[in-house]
């Protein structure tokens, strides 16, 4: 198959799951005037990425830059507020020292740590059959490891939005409404 024939097969099969995901994804973003991303271009851009591969059904890459963005956000929050000593801290840190800041709540935290948990396997090795492998997931819950993936990745996002709104200067003029999916 030649490129143009399957990109456009690609957009004919896939279009309608495409728009429900861009829905669902419109409808966690708070309607703002102005966003400011305090890590710079980089953080837009794995914010804009997480999103777009989110809705293009890229469900490891978008958990994958949904984390990164979080943490990318946080180091640089505290960079800004004078800790430059967590500037090279992973998100575990970051996240935990942000829960004793007051900067998170404890369902923030336990939610980065799921999230947390999703990504890990997939960015770090983990040997066949162990427990925190999708396909081992999957296995157990007796679903599709497509499935598994999928909601992790809803979870991702849904944490990205809700967090959207502690790490990142905004103006909203309307929250969104709590959606679950």
């Amino acid at each position: 198959m030649e490129a143009v024939q399957w990109l456009d097969n690609e957009d004919k099969v896939e279009r309608e799951a495409r728009l429900e995901r861009l829905r669902w994804l419109a409808s966690l973003m708070p309607k703002v005037d102005w966003m400011v991303y305090g890590t710079g271009p980089i953080s837009k851009h794995l914010f804009d990425e997480a999103r777009y591969c989110f809705a293009y059904g890229q469900y490891l890459s978008s958990i994958i830059l949904g984390l990164a963005f979080v943490e990318v956000s946080l180091a640089g929050a505290f960079y800004a507020a004078g800790r430059n000593g967590l500037e090279r801290a992973g998100i575990a840190t970051l996240s935990k020292e942000a829960l004793n800041c007051g900067w998170l709540s404890q369902a923030d935290y336990d939610a980065i740590e799921q999230v947390r948990e999703y990504r890990n396997p997939i960015t770090h090795f983990r040997p066949p059959g162990h427990n925190e492998r999708v396909e081992a997931r999957a296995f157990h819950e007796r679903v599709a490891t497509c499935e598994v993936i999928e909601r992790d990745a809803r979870k991702v996002m849904q944490t990205v939005f809700h967090l959207l709104l502690k790490v990142v200067p905004w103006t909203a003029r309307e929250l969104p409404s709590t959606q679950n999916p």
